[in-house]
């Protein structure tokens, strides 16, 4: 009768199958945050190389409208050199 009344035994979770849980619920969490850090790197990454794209083109738009000015400039001379020359003949 003793046998029946008695609880039956339980797997206890012994602390290193807890800590072996453990470990890979914070293993898989670190790769889910280390995946979103990536996404982040990628994303800032691209930002960055988009900010320096816009950054080249501005100056280059810079460039060339100063070369523009100065082509005008020059033709503005040429104009009023030749209107002169043409005066004097």
């Amino acid at each position: 009768m003793a046998k029946i009344l008695t609880m039956p035994k339980r797997d206890k979770p012994t602390s290193r199958n807890y800590s072996d849980e453990h470990d890979a619920e914070f293993a898989a969490f670190r790769a889910r945050d280390a995946h979103w850090l990536m996404l982040a790197d990628a994303a800032l990454s691209a930002s960055e190389k988009t900010i320096a794209a816009l950054e080249l083109a501005r100056e280059e738009q810079e460039r060339i409208r100063k070369q523009i000015e100065d082509n005008v400039k020059k033709f503005k001379r040429y104009e009023r050199r030749k209107k002169k020359g043409t005066g004097l003949t």
